[in-house]
């Protein structure tokens, strides 16, 4: 085997050890008294414009996980769904979100979360709640979650 082929071999499965390793994503690492941080921790929607957030089923809570390698994903409370995400000029941008489309009894909640989340948001850290305020000036209040 030449040796430009082999080299492109090898640059090909470098790529593939690269991207297997992304995958490997085990769930956030956070844990209580650590230092809460955007990425990496399992935020659970708990409010909304300050008003508890009880789910239509208590079997699924609403969330969103912002990974290291700024993809976010998570659960609208009907639907999954995933983006990109970024710090930008001091706020938390999401590009387009992409979701399942299933339909569900509560779409009007599900639109609105997945509207706050849409373009350049507020958000703001105190202690293991997360405070994401859209440009619609809806206030989202998310909870850091701990697993074991």
């Amino acid at each position: 085997m030449n040796r430009p082929i082999r080299q492109t071999l090898r640059d090909l499965a470098l790529v593939v050890l690269v991207a297997l390793a992304g995958c490997a994503y085990n769930g956030p690492k956070t844990t209580p008294g650590s230092g809460t941080t955007l990425s990496n921790t399992h935020w659970k929607l708990v409010a909304v414009d300050e008003v508890e957030y009880k789910p239509i089923d208590v079997k699924k809570e609403t969330y969103l996980i912002l990974r290291p390698d700024h993809r976010v994903t998570g659960f609208a409370g009907c639907n999954t769904f995933s983006s990109s995400w970024l710090m930008e000029e001091g706020r938390l941008v999401f590009g387009p979100l992409l979701s399942t489309r299933m339909a569900c009894p509560d779409m009007d909640s599900e639109r609105a979360f997945l509207v706050a989340l849409d373009g350049a948001v507020l958000a703001d850290i105190t202690g293991d709640m997360l405070v994401i305020t859209g440009t619609d000036g809806t206030e989202l209040t998310f909870k850091a979650m701990y697993f074991q």
